[in-house]
């Protein structure tokens, strides 16, 4: 504890007006409770949901401080511990740098920004203290996240992304020593709900649907000031293209379509605000999903598992993602991402074939479509032998006029919508299939890197 005085000041106050609290509610007809707090329940498809009517909301206590209109039920100048703790803040050189940039003329009309702590670590420990008895245990964990804040140089945390409609049949798996997914406690999910930007609007359905979180840890940034300092809501403060790639690594290995629409932060033991009872995270929302989640999806009656061999397979590639520079990797990675966050399959496949072509093409134009298919067969076939080499060479041929009506606006582009591997074959989505092709192809290169050389791939054409 680097402040003693401080604490004591806070013990005093606190351990003097929380006995009256109690009394203080008793004596209202309409006791204050937060009128917008989440509760949380489980729906049979295994994603959270929530209600912001909550009729087990927690007290307000600061409103009994406030007299809207008449007189207040406390009146907390009144009472020596209050004046001490007060003019102990007003005047506290950590405190108000952590709270005011130098150059902000620190008027006596902003002083309450000051003090507003007093009140939310009042109201936190009577909503924490079960036991109704003077707790200094308690009052410690409530005050040292604060001081914490005010003396830090640098703000520690962890930063996590909950993982929209995707459940994992683990708790809890590691995917490197700095990164590890998890399920998301209850007290996280209920403290996230309102963690929101004012734009893009997201549904508040969108943004539940998510029972882990995929967690990096270990982040610092240098504390700017209290009230005027947004970055942790600020989405380019962030390593975004790391959070997409762990998406791209799920995709990769299972095909299926994932993303995010929050950013969550964990303190590590410190908080510049205190919200009633909830746990301490902070945050903001953002649009990184495929557009059509926002089409009901949440109301599936399920949604995809990931097992625990699915999860060994997702860490590996999303290691060799981390870890490969390459900007033919890098490139093909953003493409793969953005072909399943498009609105449309005329998009999309334009950034699946870009995608093949940065990873498999050479200086050589000749020929393009034609080495691209024998490529494509080849690596696929070599790596997989539930592949046909000649039905992936035709297919990619396909795929590619697909691309070319695409590009030059064909009226013939819906007959290339669907392609047939042979004869007998049922018909396949001709986006699905380049979907299949890309995934593939990426994971076999992050693995086998010798092969982003394409001369590499001709030599296992003529062995």
């Amino acid at each position: 504890m680097k402040d003693p005085i401080l604490f004591k000041l806070f013990k005093n106050f606190v351990f003097e007006i929380y006995p009256l609290l109690d009394p203080a509610l008793e004596k209202k007809i309409i006791q204050p409770k937060y009128d917008k707090y989440p509760s949380l329940k489980y729906k049979s498809n295994g994603m959270p949901e929530f209600s912001l009517y909550n009729p087990n909301s927690p007290y307000k206590i600061n409103d009994l401080f406030r007299g809207w209109g008449g007189k207040c039920d406390i009146q907390l100048k009144n009472f020596e511990s209050y004046l001490e703790l007060e003019n102990y803040l007003l005047n506290h050189k950590e405190h108000i740098l952590s709270t005011f940039p130098e150059t902000f003329e620190k008027s006596e009309k902003y002083s309450f920004l000051l003090i507003s702590v007093i009140e939310e670590i009042l109201e936190r420990y009577y909503l924490l203290n079960i036991s109704k008895t003077e707790n200094e245990i308690l009052l410690t964990e409530i005050y040292t996240p604060f001081e914490n804040y005010i003396y830090a140089e640098n703000l520690h945390f962890d930063i996590a992304i909950p993982i929209l409609f995707i459940g994992f049949d683990q708790d809890e798996f590691q995917i490197n020593e700095d990164i590890i997914v998890r399920k998301i406690k209850d007290e996280h999910q209920i403290a996230r709900y309102d963690i929101k930007s004012y734009t893009p609007a997201i549904t508040d359905a969108i943004i539940s649907s998510a029972t882990h979180e995929v967690v990096f840890k270990n982040y610092f940034l240098k504390k700017g000031n209290k009230f005027f300092d947004n970055r942790l809501a600020d989405e380019k403060a962030f390593p975004l293209e790391r959070f997409e790639m762990f998406f791209n690594s799920i995709k990769v290995t299972t095909n299926i379509n994932s993303g995010f629409a929050q950013i969550l932060v964990y303190p590590h033991n410190w908080v510049d605000f205190y919200k009633s009872d909830m746990a301490t995270v902070k945050g903001l929302s953002l649009k990184k999903y495929p557009n059509y989640f926002d089409d009901y999806f949440w109301n599936n009656d399920t949604f995809p598992i990931i097992n625990k061999d699915e999860g060994v397979k997702i860490a590996k590639v999303y290691n060799n993602l981390l870890k490969n520079e390459n900007n033919k990797i890098q490139i093909a990675n953003r493409r793969l991402r953005l072909s399943y966050l498009r609105d449309n399959d005329e998009d999309s496949i334009l950034d699946i074939i870009i995608a093949l072509e940065t990873l498999l093409s050479d200086n050589d134009k000749g020929e393009l479509t034609h080495k691209l298919a024998l490529r494509t067969a080849k690596l696929l076939s070599y790596h997989n032998s539930n592949y046909n080499a000649l039905q992936i060479f035709n297919a990619v041929k396909k795929i590619y006029d697909f691309r070319s009506a695409v590009v030059h606006g064909s009226s013939k582009i819906d007959s290339k919508r669907e392609i047939k591997l042979h004869s007998e074959a049922e018909p396949i989505k001709t986006i699905s299939l380049a979907n299949d092709y890309l995934r593939e192809v990426l994971g076999i290169l992050v693995e086998n890197p010798i092969y982003l050389d394409s001369k590499e791939i001709d030599k296992l054409l003529l062995e």
